[in-house]
């Protein structure tokens, strides 16, 4: 055996009778015997019945605190499990069979076993009573109080203005994807920027996007839909958004017929495609919807993903560079194909002064 206990006292009677069998047989059977009691003299409870440690910022959700509670609840029942055992053997008394069937088959011996016997169930007593003095760490005071300290810390922390979580913002993520333009930059060029601001019909205001709109590419396309950004003759204001594909794009800007077969340009009703340089590459490019063959007017699509299909389709003239979360509420409203299920108008629309760079 490994380091004794000091206080337990091992058995040095065999429980064979000489005789019956050989002596090797007797020490094996004593050994093993004080194993088995040395065991017992040493045993500790396995069942965890430490209160868990509660930091409060670890329980910002709803869904931890139950999960603690049905733990501390199943600790709970454990432990009345045991105390009831407990209770039972108290009341009924500990029957152990720890009598060996062969050592009664000499009559003249009795007494001596008689004598052994109670040596051991004195020895079971004794163990019996520590286990019923031992002090429990699950103290039911001392978790209440903790508890209330907890919960204080709780409530302080919640009149707190916290970030618990930070998470990056979806224009920042945006901001790593793939260029629209590319290997076509022209230097350090300060392009406008105008803004688009989107509602429902007599309804909730959805929010505004900020748009960047490459002048250096694509001029004319560009000032086609600055000017109607403006709106001195021609406007997007109260336009409605006439086709919401989910995961895909929306489609505006039919200022006459609001339907997706109107529109009309500072040019006359339609004018020439300009250029397809730049391309569909993520969430919130803005390109021109094709009108006939090769035309554009007033109308635009607004992607919801990278959209490579519409490349060499629909000329890409800006990009969303601020407000696309917008984008992902305006998509709910959409189907697979065909019109929303409400009505989205651009409420409010204009151009963003640029301030000039030093």
């Amino acid at each position: 055996m490994e380091k004794k206990n000091k206080q337990f006292k091992p058995c040095k009677t065999f429980r064979y009778l000489l005789g019956n069998v050989t002596k090797d047989k007797c020490k094996a059977d004593l050994d093993e015997y004080n194993k088995h009691r040395y065991k017992v003299f040493t045993a500790t409870a396995i069942v965890d019945h430490h209160p868990l440690k509660m930091n409060p910022y670890d329980y910002v959700k709803t869904r931890k605190l139950r999960e603690d509670v049905s733990t501390l609840r199943h600790i709970d029942m454990q432990n009345r499990d045991l105390l009831k055992k407990i209770n039972m053997i108290n009341r009924k008394g500990g029957y152990v069979d720890s009598y060996n069937p062969l050592a009664y088959r000499r009559i003249d011996k009795w007494s001596a076993h008689i004598k052994d016997m109670k040596e051991i169930d004195n020895n079971n007593k004794w163990i019996y009573k520590t286990i019923l003095t031992v002090i429990s760490h699950y103290n039911a005071k001392v978790m209440d109080e903790t508890w209330k300290v907890t919960f204080n810390e709780i409530k302080h922390s919640c009149k707190l203005p916290l970030v618990i979580f930070t998470k990056p913002t979806v224009d920042e993520v945006l901001q790593s994807h793939p260029s629209i333009s590319e290997g076509l930059e022209k230097g350090n060029i300060q392009r406008p920027l105008c803004f688009l601001e989107f509602q429902v019909k007599n309804g909730k205001f959805l929010g505004r996007l900020v748009i960047e709109l490459y002048y250096d590419h694509v001029p004319v396309t560009v000032q086609n839909f600055l000017e109607i950004c403006k709106g001195e003759n021609l406007t997007y204001k109260n336009c409605l958004v006439h086709r919401i594909v989910k995961g895909q794009y929306l489609e505006t800007g039919d200022i006459t017929k609001g339907n997706g077969r109107g529109g009309f340009s500072i040019y006359g009703k339609t004018f020439q495609e300009e250029n397809h340089m730049l391309r569909h590459t993520r969430t919130g490019i803005l390109s021109m919807k094709r009108v006939g063959s090769t035309e554009n007017n007033s109308q635009f699509c607004i992607t919801f993903s990278r959209m490579d299909q519409l490349d060499h389709k629909n000329v890409v003239f800006g990009k969303v560079i601020k407000g696309n979360e917008i984008l992902f509420v305006i998509q709910d409203f959409g189907r697979k194909i065909g019109k929303p299920y409400a009505d989205i108008i651009i409420s409010n629309c204009g151009e963003i002064p640029v301030t000039p760079q030093e």
